[in-house]
């Protein structure tokens, strides 16, 4: 049976601290990651046709190129293009047009090594069809580099954060001493020896990990000291919704502002 994921319940103090920094995260990770694709492109536009059609263009990419340019003839059958090795090729002649017309779309010219003959009727062998993928992929790589040193000589474009809002529909409660006292113990167990006296004297609020391990503190509060206000993920379908005893149900909108 599936594990069932509860509302947990922590300290509004430690609630706000944390929600910040996972947002503060995000906007550092969209910013390195848009970093990191800005030099994949400078990277990429110094490259040659060859080298950005080998590392760029997939072999998925050339086969879906191939089929548009080539779609299957009624001799085809079921290939997905006319281009495949013992493809029936029909040359230019006097009253014949090729096909597929391999001159007319990219400029190839077949060699008697690309063709293999079965009495008057010719196919394209394994040659032809390499020669045709190499010249799509080419082709791709090209059109592809062009875009990509267009797109840097106008300017690479970044998202940049400068401000949001963030609503939550929470439940909030108050706790007497007794559960600060116990918090205040478990901060006490996780800090490093010699620490104990520092952490007793500040009365520390802590945020506890699933292992149970500190992540962080903040100061007691001055006013109320013994009261702390506690607050949980308003959730109905959770099998504990039924026992919580909340004094304010509501809603917290926190807007910030990204400065650089």
């Amino acid at each position: 049976m599936a594990d069932v994921e509860s509302p947990v319940q922590v300290g509004f103090a430690e609630f706000m601290a944390r929600l910040m920094s996972e947002v503060f995260d995000s906007v550092i990770t969209s910013q390195i990651d848009q970093e990191q694709r800005y030099a994949e492109m400078l990277a990429s536009a110094a490259l040659t046709e060859e080298a950005y059609a080998s590392q760029q263009i997939s072999d998925s990419d050339v086969a879906g190129e191939v089929s548009g340019l080539f779609p299957p003839r009624p001799e085809d059958k079921d290939k997905p293009s006319a281009i495949y090795s013992g493809s029936p090729y029909f040359p230019d002649k006097k009253n014949q047009i090729e096909s597929p017309s391999l001159l007319a779309v990219l400029g190839i010219k077949l060699n008697k090594e690309d063709l293999m003959a079965e009495g008057e009727e010719l196919f394209l062998t394994q040659g032809a069809v390499d020669a045709v993928s190499g010249h799509v992929r080419i082709k791709m790589a090209e059109i592809h580099l062009g875009l990509v040193k267009q797109i840097i000589s106008r300017g690479l474009p970044r998202v940049v954060v400068d401000s949001g809002r963030i609503n939550g529909k929470l439940t909030f409660h108050l706790t007497e001493s007794t559960q600060n006292q116990a918090l205040e113990s478990e901060t006490r167990e996780t800090v490093a020896p010699g620490m104990e006296a520092k952490v007793g004297s500040m009365a520390k609020a802590s945020v506890l990990s699933a292992s149970g391990k500190s992540i962080f503190t903040l100061p007691k509060a001055r006013i109320l000291p013994n009261v702390k206000l506690m607050v949980k993920q308003a959730d109905d379908t959770s099998p504990q919704s039924s026992q919580v005893k909340a004094n304010v149900y509501g809603e917290v909108e926190i807007t910030f502002k990204t400065i650089t």
